[in-house]
């Protein structure tokens, strides 16, 4: 638990967004039956989208969503099981969907609804982005793709993380943390001018979103990585420092208070020392990528309150043992 002096916002179009996501993964195969669309309703994937990206027009809202459900069961999820634990899987299904980012492949790769339906969200994703924040997004959701692979090499291997800094960043990127901000500046926001983009200030601001977002996640996850395994701040707290389960989750509150605490004071000394030295349009783009860490971290926080999507341990559905595994693998 931590508190923030942000407010949480979310976007208006979020009931189009919904029924624009349901219908879009019916449409390639991502939902079947009754109880996989109650569980997209509940799991909340709507509103994380609206929170995330509250200034988005109503398109964009609805291809936010349905990056969030395409996001969870049909990719992350699957990854929590049995391929999850072959690298080589891993790597073969993570390469077709780099290809898809960087425009050298389409789905034939890996012919599957889950990279089938990747291939026409990321067109979507990135029309009408200036060409060195599409370089930006394509590289930052090839890290997030590649730290699958990172992962399932961990699992195969037996690495535990014992570092939290080392850990938190592979957890910026096995969240997508830096491709989601990205998507900030595009769906709704003011796209920050590469000469800004790398400043220490901008780099420090966004890992530390990414830090608090990572614990929040990771504390509200445990019921289903205690069984799963994986890595998870809250076991590598309890495994380098000793101690019960609660103290673990009570160190993890106080760091995400800490880092929250930091960035505040970031963003009130060295931000706005920045903010002061550019010029007009520079100063909106800088506040306006602030904002999008706040409606990250905010959001995030609500959104794993609302969710019932760790209300217990999570067992894959039958029918979507074919999403991401294409006939002979």
């Amino acid at each position: 638990m931590f508190t923030t002096p942000w407010p949480l916002r979310i976007n208006p179009h979020v009931d189009q967004a919904r029924e624009s996501a349901l219908a879009w993964m019916r449409r390639f195969g991502l939902l079947d039956g009754e109880q996989a669309e109650e569980d997209f309703v509940d799991w909340r994937l709507a509103e994380v989208a609206a929170f995330f990206y509250p200034h988005a027009s109503a398109e964009e809202c609805c291809t936010a969503a349905q990056m969030m459900g395409w996001y969870f069961l049909p990719f992350d999820d699957q990854l929590d099981g049995e391929i999850g634990r072959d690298p080589g899987r891993v790597a073969t299904v993570c390469s077709a969907l780099i290809g898809i980012v960087h425009g050298v492949s389409g789905p034939e790769s890996h012919d599957t609804p889950t990279v089938r339906a990747f291939a026409d969200l990321w067109s979507r994703m990135v029309r009408g982005m200036s060409l060195p924040l599409r370089t930006r997004v394509a590289f930052n959701w090839t890290a997030y793709f590649s730290s699958q692979v990172t992962e399932a090499i961990d699992r195969r291997t037996g690495f535990a993380h014992r570092d939290l800094a080392d850990y938190f960043l592979l957890r910026a990127s096995t969240t997508c943390a830096f491709g989601q901000n990205d998507l900030g500046e595009k769906w709704g926001g003011t796209e920050v001018p590469p000469e800004l983009w790398h400043h220490p200030v901008l780099q420090r601001v966004r890992q530390l979103g990414a830090d608090v977002v990572a614990l929040r996640n990771d504390s509200m996850s445990l019921r289903h990585e205690d069984i799963t395994g994986g890595h998870n701040a809250i076991h590598l707290i309890q495994r380098s420092r000793g101690g019960t389960r609660q103290e673990a989750l009570a160190e993890a509150s106080r760091l995400a208070q800490e880092k929250v605490d930091e960035l505040v004071e970031l963003e009130e000394r060295a931000l706005s020392r920045l903010v002061r030295a550019v010029d007009e349009s520079q100063r909106a783009a800088l506040r306006g990528y602030a904002d999008i860490i706040h409606d990250w971290i905010c959001g995030d926080y609500e959104w794993e309150r609302i969710t019932t999507r760790h209300d217990e341990h999570r067992v894959m559905p039958g029918w979507a043992a074919g999403l991401l595994v294409s006939a002979g693998s």
